[in-house]
């Protein structure tokens, strides 16, 4: 989905081209706008199938005559369609890359990290991972573009990039509450950890997330279960709990 551009001072992007901009502009409203102009023939359909869900929205918007409701769903769909293609540029990823630095941006934060800080880079399921020369997680970032595009571009400038996946693969271990080798501290981080998965809530489990990682451990998740690998601080953490 993602198109890299080079320029003569050897600095690759790979963000959005303009037709896919164009595209994510238009085909949300224009599908909003058409789902809202038919809503009160849906609903009005759809309210007499008894074993259809969410019967009482239904007869209630099928109950209202008049053309002016129409006209109401139409600009909402609008509005909602409009909404969502905001959201998707502003929640896409674009990845500056040049031989001494990588940046990379999504919503309002920029993220800037330099080539020697950089150790190992690599692709986790839909995310782009960057770990640091400790082995920590410096950014893990959801990204569109295809994987052999991202690791190509890399390659060429020069940056350790992990075919592989995580060269730390073989040390994480499944976490269970009350995990001996983990501090108290750390267990009742990642417990609260899993309760903000359970609620999906995304930006609560990043954050502890980072916490742990200040913590001397990194975590990732798998389905629904948490992993984790010692950063060489637990023993100390774990010391200081005591």
């Amino acid at each position: 989905m993602f198109k890299s551009q080079q320029s003569n001072k050897h600095i690759t992007v790979i963000g959005l081209t303009l037709f896919e901009r164009i595209f994510v502009l238009i085909t949300p409203p224009v599908v909003g706008l058409i789902a809202g102009y038919f809503l009160p023939s849906i609903a009005d359909w759809a309210a007499g199938l008894p074993w259809f869900p969410f019967q009482g929205p239904l007869k209630l918007v099928a109950s209202i005559q008049g053309m002016w409701l129409t006209i109401v769903t139409t600009i909402l769909g609008l509005i909602a369609g409009m909404w969502l293609s905001a959201e998707a540029i502003k929640n896409s990823l674009f990845i500056t890359v040049s031989d001494d630095e990588v940046k990379l941006k999504i919503k309002d934060s920029t993220q800037r990290y330099s080539r020697s800080d950089i150790a190992s880079m690599f692709i986790d399921g839909k995310k782009l991972i960057l770990l640091g020369n400790t082995g920590q997680e410096l950014a893990s970032e959801l990204y569109e573009s295809t994987p052999a595009k991202i690791a190509d571009t890399f390659v060429k400038h020069g940056y350790p990039w992990s075919f592989d996946g995580d060269p730390y693969e073989a040390e994480y271990r499944l976490w269970v509450d009350h995990t001996p080798d983990l501090s108290p501290a750390l267990n009742a981080l990642l417990r609260v950890r899993e309760q903000a998965l359970q609620k999906k809530d995304v930006e609560s489990a990043k954050e502890m997330q980072c916490e742990a990682s200040k913590l001397g451990i990194m975590v990732r998740d798998r389905g629904k279960f948490q992993y984790w690998r010692n950063l060489g601080k637990v023993n100390e953490v774990g010391h200081d709990e005591k």
